[in-house]
This record gives C-alpha cells, sequence and structure tokens, in this order.
C-alpha cells in the first residue's frame, strides 16, 4: 500500500477504537439504549444529508428495504446495544480486544453458510489462535463464570457474532448496492427500529440532554459512524477490502491508548497478552506476512 492508504487504514482504525471511548464517556450521563440511538440517529441524518446533496438514486424496492433492515439489525441495533451494555461491567480496552473476535468467528460461520468459502489452513490456525487470545484475555480461569460482575464480556462476545453475521448477509445480499447507499439505508432503518421504543421508554432521558451530552453524541456519531464510514469506502475503493482487516489490528491497542490517556484505565498484564496473541491470529489470518516468511524461506533454501 502507498503511505496515503497506510493513513487511511491507520485513521479508521483509530476511529473505531474511539468509539469504545465514547461509550465509556457517554455511560456516565445515558444509558445503553440512548447511547445508541443518538449514535444511529445522528449518524443516519448526516448521512442522508450527503446522499440528498450527491442526489444519489436509492431503490426503494421491498426486498431491498427487507435486505437493510436485517443489516441494520445484526450490523447496528444488536451489537451496539450489547457492547454498550457489555461496557457497563467491563473496561473499553478489554471490549476492543474482544471486539476482535470477529474476524475469527466471521470466518468459521462463512465457511459454514456461505457457499464456496473454505476453511484454508491458514484460517483454521488464525481463528485457533484468536479463541486462544480471547481467553487469555477474559481469563482462562473466570470463562465460565457467568456471575461474577463481569458479565459484560460475553454480550461483547455475543455482539462479534451479530457482527459476523452481518458480514455475511451483506456478501450474500448487498454486494451490488452502493456502499454509501447501504451505509445510510443502514443507519436509517436502525433509527426508525428504535425510535418507537425511545419515545414510549425514553423519552424523558431524550428531552432532558445537555450541551454536554449533546457535544459528545454529536463527536461519537460523526467520528466513528460518519467519518469512518466515508474512510471505509475509500479504503475499499483504493486498496480493497483485505486491508480491513488491519484495522481490526489497530482497534485494540488505539483504545487502550486513548482510554489510558482520558480516562486513566489500566489493562491487565493477561488483556496485553491476550490483545498480543489476538494480534498474532489476525497476522495469520491475513495471510500475507506468513506467505511472505514462507517465501523468503524457499528463496533461502534454493541458495
Amino acid at each position: 500500500m502507498k503511505n496515503a492508504d497506510w493513513a487511511l487504514v491507520i485513521s479508521l482504525g483509530i476511529l473505531w477504537g474511539m468509539s469504545f471511548v465514547f461509550v465509556e464517556l457517554l455511560l456516565a450521563y445515558l444509558s445503553p439504549f440512548m447511547i445508541v440511538y443518538l449514535r444511529v440517529a445522528i449518524g443516519a441524518f448526516f448521512l442522508l444529508a450527503y446522499i440528498f446533496i450527491r442526489k444519489a438514486a436509492f431503490d426503494w424496492s421491498a426486498e431491498t428495504i427487507l435486505t437493510l433492515i436485517i443489516m441494520a439489525l445484526l450490523n447496528n441495533v444488536v451489537p451496539f446495544l450489547l457492547i454498550t451494555i457489555g461496557q457497563q461491567t467491563t473496561t473499553g480496552g478489554l471490549a476492543s480486544i474482544l471486539n476482535a473476535n470477529t474476524a475469527f468467528v466471521t470466518i468459521v460461520l462463512a465457511a459454514a453458510l456461505v457457499p464456496h468459502e473454505t476453511l484454508t489452513i491458514n484460517r483454521v490456525v488464525g481463528a485457533l489462535i484468536g479463541v486462544v487470545g480471547v481467553t487469555m484475555a477474559i481469563g482462562y480461569q473466570n470463562i465460565f463464570q457467568l456471575y461474577d460482575g463481569s458479565s459484560g464480556k460475553y454480550l461483547i462476545l455475543l455482539a462479534t457474532i451479530s457482527y459476523a453475521l452481518a458480514g455475511i448477509w451483506a456478501k450474500l445480499k448487498m454486494q451490488s448496492m452502493s456502499p454509501m447507499i447501504a451505509a445510510t439505508g443502514m443507519l436509517v432503518m436502525s433509527t426508525l427500529i428504535l425510535t418507537p421504543y425511545a419515545f414510549a421508554f425514553h423519552f424523558d432521558e431524550l428531552v432532558s440532554l445537555d450541551l454536554v451530552v449533546i457535544h459528545y453524541a454529536l463527536a461519537f456519531a460523526l467520528f466513528c459512524s460518519v467519518i469512518a464510514y466515508f474512510l471505509y469506502f475509500k479504503i475499499l475503493e483504493r486498496t480493497g477490502a483485505g486491508n480491513l482487516l488491519i484495522c481490526t489490528i489497530i482497534i485494540p491497542p488505539s483504545s487502550i491508548l486513548v482510554n489510558a490517556i482520558l480516562l486513566g484505565e489500566i489493562i491487565t498484564l493477561a488483556e496485553m497478552i491476550g490483545l498480543a496473541i489476538i494480534t498474532i491470529g489476525l497476522l495469520v489470518l491475513d495471510g500475507r506476512i506468513v506467505n511472505k516468511i514462507l517465501k523468503i524461506n524457499r528463496n533461502i533454501d534454493k541458495l
């Protein structure tokens, strides 16, 4: 990749990592539901404005709308709620580490559900290494203790399954859809799904938002949804989907660093070791570095 492409990939990884920090900040003021609702609603507003300015065409068929509703549930509503609720009992740093499990879950589920998706050696080994990393980050001695006061880590792991299913759904149903239309439609549908519940059960919280909370919510939606989506699509356009896996590697350390600077959170040794193991698993999963090492070894053997 060129330097400009690396800058885009690293920037996206940092922005996605910051989402865990914003959740930590907003949990001091809002319920998990309201954090998620404001993120998708504000994001939908800005992306809709962009679509209207660009006068982009949109397919209003029932099939397209149903596809976007399912994508909204799998990629926004369910995982956002699970992660935000989960962060009530776990740190943003650990949440970002566990979220990296998405890549491993996607590989396994895609092999089971998507035709022609095969489990190659590097994918199997990478996924197994990832499982070891997640186990280490959670703490192998606590892995089956669901009522230890930090059960949020399991909600975050459930969110990775939802993200994985979203990726599979997008591959099966949304490949012909414009990425920007897909992102806008997904956020709009998420907002429409959540709005009735927001007004029925969180109306008082909605109308009592103060300026501090609004500023945090605006920054959260703009940086971690709107700008992140623009970077995401630019990376797809310039380098392809393969390099998005690098963003997954960047997310945990960036989240941990910002959490430490802004919130004073300290990551445990077990979480650091788990992060290192997960990173190795992601690199094996990606395959490029492993292939380069094997190629170098073959060239050495020929000498």
